[in-house]
């Protein structure tokens, strides 16, 4: 079940991340840093030098499901009286959707931690993805201390540990 909601229905939508493109699209690797040849090799891919078969068109009606880790931690200076949301905001073959993470009230804390596992589902490739909130007036003073959006593969794919994205005021 898609839980997505078109986003031209959400009102105050504040940008946290634009996450990038290494997180939710399959690019390529490069297999060995440490060889020259392999680096040369992986940047000539890049580059679009190599003799490289053709990839295959996305079907823009082919469904994806890909599953995230999100999280972010915001400091207030005053805690807002309405439940703040964290979204993943995307656009797909279909259009510019948004899908829940998390949604609290602050209550007289001045700090918070909206955090979450989403399975966003889309047709196509996705064009883009961002971490927004919802909640927040544009003369709301806050702060984002740590965010992150993490790609969580399953079984079958490769892990790889330098696809984890970490923003810190630190």
């Amino acid at each position: 079940m898609n839980n997505s909601i078109p986003s031209r229905f959400l009102r105050d939508i504040t940008l946290l991340l634009n996450v990038p493109r290494s997180e939710f699209l399959d690019v390529p690797e490069c297999k060995d840093p440490f060889d020259q040849k392999s680096r040369l090799d992986f940047f000539k891919l890049l580059r679009g030098k190599t003799k490289s078969e053709p990839q295959p068109k996305v079907n823009p009606k082919q469904k994806h499901i890909r599953q995230f880790n999100t999280a972010v931690w915001l400091s207030f200076k005053n805690p807002p009286d309405k439940p703040v949301a964290l979204l993943l905001q995307y656009k797909d073959s279909k259009g510019e959707f948004s899908i829940i993470v998390d949604e609290s009230t602050p209550d007289s804390s001045t700090t918070m931690m909206l955090s979450g596992d989403t399975n966003l589902e889309f047709y196509g490739e996705l064009e883009y993805l961002k971490a927004i909130a919802t909640g927040l007036k544009k003369d709301h003073l806050f702060f984002v201390e740590e965010i992150h959006v993490q790609r969580i593969r399953s079984k079958g794919e490769k892990k790889d540990n330098t696809n984890y994205w970490l923003v810190s005021n630190e």
